[in-house]
This record gives C-alpha cells, structure tokens and sequence, in this order.
C-alpha cells in the first residue's frame, strides 16, 4: 500500500488515524501474503539455528578520553591564569593533541570563569551517565553487573545468534505481527523485500550490538546527550500518538565522536520501541530553528533517515520538520532522494508554528513553541539498586527458558495458521474466531508476557519507567 501525504494529511485534519493494512485490518490478500512472509521467516531462522554474527561495535566503541583521564590542574581558568594568551595552548590542548580534531574547538576563548564542575561535564569531555554517578558518590555504583553475556544459550560477547536476535526484537511487541508487518508496507507488500528488509535488520542489530545498548540503557550514554534535553517525549499528536521534540540546536556531534551521537539515537529509538509494545506509531517533531552545520552534518542526517528506512521503518505516523533554514532546506535537497515513497509521505515541511499546529493541538505543544504544555519527560539519574533483578541469574536463567518455551510454542501456531491461510478462502483467511488463528493469537500473548517478565534480567530501566509513565503491561502511559 502507497501512502499519500494528502492521506496522512486527513487523518489529522479528520482525528482519524488510518487502520487499513494493520492488524486486525487486513485484506485476505495482505493476509496471504503475511502469512507466506512468516513462512519464508520460519525456514529461514531455521537454516539459521546455529549461524552467528560477528559483533562490530560501533555503537558500544568508548571515547579515546573521558573525565578520569583529567585532574582538576589540567583546567585553565581564564579568570586566574596571567597567561591569557597562553589558554588555548594549556593541559587542554595537549589533551587534545593527536584526537581525530573533534574536540579541538577554542574552549578558552570565552575569556569567563569556568568551575572544574562546569569543565568536566563539559561536552568536549566524554563522560557518561555512569562515570558522573560513579564521581558523584566517590566509589563504583553498581548499577548493572560488571560482565555481560548475550544469553545462556549463547554466551560469547562478541557473536550474537540470528534466531535470539530476531525472537528478543520481535517479542517487545504484543503480538509479532506488529513488527513483521510493518515490512510488508514498507516494501509495498513485497514478501521478497520484506524478507530481505527484515534479515538486513537482524543483521545490523547483531553487528551493533544492539541488545547491549539496551542492557545498559542510558547508563552507557553521555550525560551532556541525556540532561540537555536534546530529544524528549512531551506529549500526544492529534492522532494520540507520542510526541518526542528535538531540539536540533541542542545537537553537537562534531564535539563528540559520531558513534556517540549514533548511540544515544539508537537507544532512544529502542527505548520507545521497547514500551511502545502496540501498534502505535510516534511522531517526531524536530526543531530546526537556528540551524547549522555545527548541528547535524550530512552524515548524521544521512543516519538518521537510515534509521526511519529500515531498522524502524513503518515506525512513524510523521516527522514534522520546523525549519527556518535555508542551509537545511540545501542539505536537505541531499538526503531527499535515499527516502522511499511511503516515509517521503510523512515528512512535513513547517515553515512556522501555524504548519506544526495540523499535527499538534496547543494543550500538547511545548511552550517554548508558543502552545500551553508544560509537560517534558525530564532526565532522571538511574538509582543504584533500580536494576536489582539483572543481578539475580537464577531468576534470569527460568525467564529465559519460558521465553525459548513460548517461541517454540509460537513457531508451532504459526507454521499451522500460515499452511491454512495460504490456501484460505478469502473469508477464512480473515477470520479471527478460526480455531488456527485463535491459538496463535493466544501463543503471541504468552510470548508477549514471557518477554515482559525476561527484559527484566536483560534490558536496564530506561526514563520513561523511571518516571512511572510505564504500566504493568509495559506499556507507555502519556499523561492527559
């Protein structure tokens, strides 16, 4: 199914959000062709069973320096030091001497006081949310344990296995269809596409790691990413989807390495994936104003607009762009031509507040846009003993055996309902009482429920449990 942006246009304009193609809405063609889609699937992760990826840790790689490197005479202070000319040729340079250049920016030239507090979370230092935890309190908070295994069944660290990988992505989701699906749009319900799309996926989450990214949460990213605010989920679009604002301004990667920045995009995207377990979209609305080049180079829009292709692809109902750029609109003219029809749909181009308000009802647009929403999901430093369960293995090893239990359980119910809608009467093949489909709805809500109980031990707390906006269900909860 092609969407149109006049379609998406009336949904908003209409309060209506679409149901056609999605769960529960199927035609028996588009049936058929999910179920030949988890056919192809099942023989796959078949031939699969044992194959391994080879981690390439892009995303996990660490910076050159942090804040532990540094002492607290290594910091200039322009209101002290005689030698003003002299700063930019301090500790700091030398520090900075022989980096890849993405810190050698003239930090001193501010001709200002700054406190060793101020320096040292400083974005041109990398420090993470738990090396900040860790200096805080003056010893190693353990937060999580200190070694880390993919799973019982496959404990090498650095290969993860193809079946777990795709059974731990699909599995956040109520039902699997949730995920599988939205292959299938993306490729216009192409089963060899979607195929193609969904092993391509499952290879880039083995090759980054992505189950570690998650396992360690935000533990693992920089605090500067995290306290400033530079994405944060403040509410609801019309449609009732959530709502996260990126404050484009806020985004420094040329002060950070680019895998960094990578990092904390991804563990953002999985944090909302994770409770985000329907089939509910999210809307992205990023602020542009004052935009630059010292913003978001190429490259990390390029990335960006990768993630909305294929690892999240079908993940978004818009993606409002507030610009008021004219360098945007040129950098933009680049990237335009990697989208597909289907995401290329849902970018909507808003010259001003006026454009931002078809999407966005004031009661949830932020203030600072000129709306009357006070609401943000503001960063919450982890407590040490918030992720007690990933310390108990026992407990970690029975969630893991009921987990493989309920993927064997869905693997059964679905090769049996794929053999019998492949060759359905169109009536059938839609039919949610059928005694086929029946069981394999019920095997999807047990794996559902298996997974819930398994992330406990596996993935740390994220900001949105922190802030209690996560039900027993995990799922996210907006407030009204």
């Amino acid at each position: 199914m092609v969407v149109s942006q006049a379609s998406v246009l009336n949904e908003y304009k209409t309060r209506t959000p679409s149901t056609e193609s999605s769960p529960g809405h199927f035609s028996a063609d588009e049936q058929r062709r999910l179920a030949k889609l988890w056919q192809q699937l099942l023989q796959y992760l078949d031939e699969n069973k044992q194959t391994s990826i080879r981690v390439t840790n892009e995303l996990l790689q660490r910076g050159i320096h942090d804040w532990s490197t540094l002492q607290a005479s290594d910091y200039p202070n322009p209101e002290t030091d005689a030698d003003q000319e002299a700063l930019t040729r301090s500790a700091w340079e030398q520090f900075t001497k022989g980096d890849t250049g993405l810190r050698r920016m003239s930090l001193f030239t501010r001709k200002q006081a700054l406190t060793h507090e101020q320096l040292v979370l400083d974005r041109y230092v990398s420090e993470t949310v738990w090396q900040h935890i860790d200096r805080m309190a003056g010893r190693h908070v353990s937060l999580l344990p200190d070694s880390y295994f993919p799973s019982f069944a496959h404990r090498d660290a650095n290969t993860r296995n193809v079946r777990d990988v795709f059974w731990a992505t699909v599995s956040v989701k109520c039902h699997p269809d949730i995920w599988v699906h939205r292959y299938l749009r993306a490729s216009g319900w192409d089963v060899g596409k979607a195929l193609a799309m969904i092993k391509s996926v499952i290879e880039w989450r083995a090759e980054e790691a992505v189950d570690r990214v998650n396992y360690e949460g935000d533990v693992g990213l920089g605090l500067d990413e995290m306290r400033l605010g530079m994405s944060q989920l403040v509410g609801k679009d019309r449609l009732g989807h959530p709502l996260m604002y990126v404050r484009v301004r806020r985004i420094m990667p040329r002060a950070a390495e680019g895998f960094a920045f990578k990092r904390y995009l991804v563990a953002q995207f999985d944090a909302l994936q994770n409770v985000n377990r329907g089939n509910q979209r999210i809307t992205m609305l990023y602020d542009f104003t004052g935009f630059t080049m010292d913003n978001t180079p190429l490259a990390m829009v390029q990335f960006m607009v990768s993630l909305g292709l294929r690892p999240y692809a079908e993940a978004s109902s818009v993606l409002i762009l507030l610009v008021d750029s004219w360098l945007f609109s040129n950098l933009w003219s680049l990237v335009r031509p990697f989208l597909d029809v289907n995401l290329g749909a849902r970018i909507i181009f808003a010259k001003d507040i006026s454009n931002v308000r078809v999407f966005v009802d004031d009661d949830q647009l932020p203030v600072e846009l000129g709306g009357k929403n006070t609401f943000a999901a503001k960063y919450v430093l982890p407590e040490e003993s918030e992720n007690k369960k990933m310390f108990d293995m026992d407990g970690r090893r029975k969630a893991e055996d009921c987990w493989r239990e309920r993927i064997a359980e869905f693997e059964k119910s679905t090769r049996k309902w794929a053999d019998m809608v492949v060759d359905a009467t169109d009536a059938d093949a839609v039919d949610p009482e059928l005694a086929s489909t029946v069981r394999r709805t019920d095997a999807a809500r047990d794996l559902g429920a298996a997974e819930l109980e398994l992330r406990k031990f596996v993935r740390s707390k994220n900001i949105f449990e922190r802030l209690g906006m996560v039900d027993s269900n995990g799922s996210l909860q907006l407030p009204e």
